[in-house]
């Protein structure tokens, strides 16, 4: 995740206040994934939940 501007191939998303970039080409897999701001004993920032329930955790399960 990064800070910038959007670019042609993205479209532009406000959700409670905050604005969302989502290139064209990744929308589609973007649907029922939830995004949550975190704080706690491992740190702080973003965490994107996907709604398949799988993520690449480890080096194994990529």
């Amino acid at each position: 995740m990064a800070l910038d501007e959007s670019k042609n191939d993205e479209q532009t998303y406000t959700i409670n206040e905050i604005d969302l970039m989502i290139d064209d080409s990744v929308l589609p897999y973007t649907e029922g994934n939830q995004i949550d701001y975190v704080n706690n004993a491992y740190g702080k920032g973003f965490s994107i939940a996907l709604a398949s329930g799988s993520a690449c955790g480890s080096c194994t399960s990529c």
